[in-house]
């Protein structure tokens, strides 16, 4: 639960009672604007603690492919670590440890025919500007791709899922998160600098990383006396 309204702490017995009818006062006011943006901000910061992997990562998520038809990619596991060293290579691991990196949550999906596959991560930050600073240093254009470590998942489609195989990155900072997602081939066919990324392939990354990064950072209504606030 987030507290909304602080009280002061106090030593002697005059302090205390002038404190006890501060603290009246405290527990009986409204909030400050100032306090409720705190503790909006707060509340958006701790998401992915509060909220369930499974709903942070959707178990399926529609995408309209190049021919414009509807399909939806699977989810095919979760890692089941957030350590920013387990989760990211060498390419952004020394600007995730400069800018704040907290834990990095994954997942792997598959398209809805088993041919490509993709990482989806969440990388968390203390605040909305650490998380801007490392997105601006991560190589999205990379070839072969970098940045996130992809998430094989044994008796899936991306079983074969390895780093050699990132074909395309890509993210976007959202609040004080960076959703970066790498895509690949279920084949785990190695990426190649000789060959020219086919991002059109890899059509539902974009739609992946929406599915995860909106509802994170989404707009946050405090609401005292609900479970997660107290006021």
């Amino acid at each position: 639960m987030i507290t909304i309204c602080g009280v002061i702490a106090v030593g002697s017995l005059g302090i205390a009672i002038q404190a006890a009818r501060y603290a009246h006062e405290e527990s009986t006011r409204r909030p400050l604007a100032a306090e409720i943006a705190q503790a909006r901000t707060t509340a958006i910061a701790q998401r992915w603690e509060r909220l369930p992997a499974g709903v942070i990562f959707p178990a399926t998520v529609a995408y309209t492919t190049a021919q414009d038809t509807s399909e939806s990619a699977t989810r095919l596991g979760i890692s089941s670590g957030d350590s920013c060293q387990r989760s990211l290579d060498d390419t952004v691991a020394g600007a995730a440890q400069r800018y704040g990196c907290v834990a990095v949550l994954r997942a792997s999906y598959a398209d809805q025919l088993g041919g490509t596959v993709y990482t989806v991560g969440v990388v968390v930050f203390p605040g909305n500007a650490n998380a801007r600073g490392f997105a601006s240093s991560v190589p999205a254009a990379a070839n072969p791709a970098t940045g996130l470590d992809a998430l094989a998942v044994s008796g899936t489609a991306a079983a074969l899922f390895t780093n050699s195989a990132r074909q395309t990155t890509i993210l976007e900072a959202i609040g004080p998160y960076v959703v970066l997602a790498v895509s690949g081939y279920a084949d785990g066919r190695p990426a190649s600098k000789a060959a020219e990324p086919r991002n059109s392939v890899f059509v539902p990354i974009q739609r992946l990383m929406a599915a995860v990064g909106r509802p994170l950072a989404a707009p946050q209504v405090v609401s005292c006396g609900t479970t997660e606030f107290k006021c």
